[in-house]
């Protein structure tokens, strides 16, 4: 019973996280955009991760933190609640937000706590490496001293920081209380991409459902940051799509905001930072803006080598996992290796089945011709990308061809992963094509 009294008031805790700064009943104050509520709750998760990100270099202590946190979204909320009180603000919130989706939402989030709770146990990285950066924050300590804990150093430290920060302040302080803001995260992912359904009557729903049980994998919520990486990547995408359409500088900033987050949560965020930017200064005659986006990559790779500068000064640095990037073509090899490769691909995608959707979708796309303009500049940005991934993973992995644990034993534990944070990219073609076609029942 206690722990279903914890379950419930950890989960009011992430909604009070995700619905401050921005208040839910905010919509009429022009404070920064007039959004649907998950994007609200997106963006008040992006700025409260940007102030953990913060403090977790500080000695700050995270209990006087997260009470200043969580009485503020009261207040705000509160305060914000009782001027709208009156029954035409009622009516005009109703309208504004479908509370069949916040009812469901809830709900899924409490399916999966109950089922993490069921069974909490840690797998080989998350037992091995990253619950030790979480124990290091449950303790208050910092990230100056992550170099004094058990586990690869030089692995990057925000994962385990919301996992340590929630763990800490969870009533009854069990490590797997604090890795729910993963599934909640992952789930306001999927909850704020699939608002971009056209049809929310019927598909949007039916949407929402298969997507989750497609990317819902029980093990990579055993201490694995994959899925943040992955619900990143839909964020990232969304509001890159928004800004398209519609030229809002704030879409574009809060893209590279999510972005730049990437590499401080695994180091595989080095390859999606550059291959976003670099598929982006590809398309970027065709985009508005031209110098902000610049100067957004510019600052995007600068927050790359200030990662360098501290996890070289202060901890290790090694963001190719000991691969020496000194490559000797033999074709014999290569043939082998992808032959090798393209297995692996093969068993990934169909253990993460969403991939093939998201290929079917591509294939559509590429087979309709009844864009517009913005959407044919999307979707060639989203085909670079894919072909950039394509080809930096064949390099990678061909750099460990020497490697003395085997080629076999990196694809086998590390490509299905990749490619599973990568497909969090590439679930906004299905909607696409959805829209596209104007698929009703």
């Amino acid at each position: 019973m206690i722990e279903i009294l914890n379950i419930i008031i950890s989960l009011l805790i992430l909604l009070l996280v995700s619905i401050f700064p921005l208040s839910v009943s905010s919509y009429r104050k022009k404070i920064i955009l007039n959004k649907p509520l998950f994007d609200k709750m997106s963006l008040n998760i992006l700025f409260n991760t940007y102030g953990l990100f913060i403090i977790s270099f500080t000695n700050i202590s995270y209990s006087i933190y997260f009470f200043l946190l969580i009485l503020f979204s009261i207040l705000i909320n509160f305060t914000n609640f009782i001027q709208f009180t009156n029954l035409i603000s009622i009516k005009i919130i109703y309208k504004n937000y479908d509370f069949r989706d916040i009812v469901f939402f809830i709900l899924i989030n409490l399916i999966i706590f109950f089922n993490i709770t069921g069974d909490p146990t840690l797998t080989w990285d998350g037992l091995e490496n990253w619950y030790f950066k979480a124990q290091n924050f449950f303790y208050n300590y910092s990230f100056f001293d992550l170099n004094n804990i058990r586990g690869i150093d030089y692995y990057p430290h925000l994962g385990g920081f919301l996992w340590g920060f929630f763990w800490q302040n969870s009533y009854l302080q069990y490590e797997y209380f604090g890795r729910f803001i993963y599934i909640f995260i992952f789930l306001l992912s999927i909850f704020s991409i699939t608002d971009l359904f056209k049809n929310k009557e019927f598909i949007k729903p039916l949407a929402t459902v298969l997507i989750i049980i497609l990317c819902y994998d029980d093990f990579l919520f055993r201490g694995y940051q994959d899925m943040l990486l992955f619900s990143f990547l839909i964020f990232i995408s969304k509001y890159f799509y928004q800004y398209l359409e519609n030229k809002k500088k704030t879409d574009l900033i809060i893209c590279f905001l999510y972005l730049s987050l990437l590499p401080w949560i695994k180091n595989e965020g080095y390859l999606l930072v550059l291959v976003f930017t670099f598929s982006l200064l590809i398309v970027l005659k065709d985009i508005s803006k031209k110098l902000l986006i610049f100067i957004l990559i510019i600052l995007s790779w600068i927050l790359i080598i200030l990662k360098h500068y501290l996890f070289y000064k202060y901890l290790s640095f090694n963001p190719t996992h000991g691969a020496n990037l000194d490559i000797i073509f033999n074709l014999d090899i290569f043939l082998n290796f992808l032959v090798s490769i393209f297995k692996g691909f093969f068993i990934a995608m169909f253990k993460y089945k969403i991939w093939l959707f998201i290929l079917f979708s591509f294939f559509m796309l590429i087979k309709d011709n009844k864009f517009k303009k913005n959407e044919i500049i999307f979707f060639n940005f989203l085909k670079i990308n894919l072909l950039l991934y394509f080809l930096a993973i064949i390099f990678i992995y061909y750099d460990f061809i020497d490697d003395y644990r085997g080629l076999y034993w990196w694809i086998h534990t590390t490509l299905d992963r990749l490619l599973y944070s990568i497909s969090g990219f590439f679930i906004i073609t299905i909607i696409l094509i959805v829209n596209l076609k104007k698929i009703k029942f």
